[in-house]
């Protein structure tokens, strides 16, 4: 399979399958855990279906502002 490499918030990350397997899980995935592509891409990586590529940690700016809010109170 050739390599292909997508981004999204910072992140970069590899399929390691076809796409045709992606999409499929994508598609049994329940309606809460497609809300983002981070979340559809964590559920990926978490079965091994793609490979996180940097080391760097990735989260929502919702996640993000949350925490920041709570820190300030």
């Amino acid at each position: 399979m050739p390599e292909r490499v997508m981004k999204y918030g910072g992140v970069k990350f590899r399929n390691l399958v076809p796409p045709v397997k992606i999409n499929r899980f994508v598609r049994k995935l329940p309606q809460n855990k497609k809300d983002s592509l981070f979340e559809v891409a964590t559920e990926l990586s978490e079965v091994g279906m793609i490979e996180i590529l940097n080391d760097r940690e990735h989260s929502t700016i919702d996640q993000d502002l949350v925490d920041d809010l709570s820190n300030k109170h």
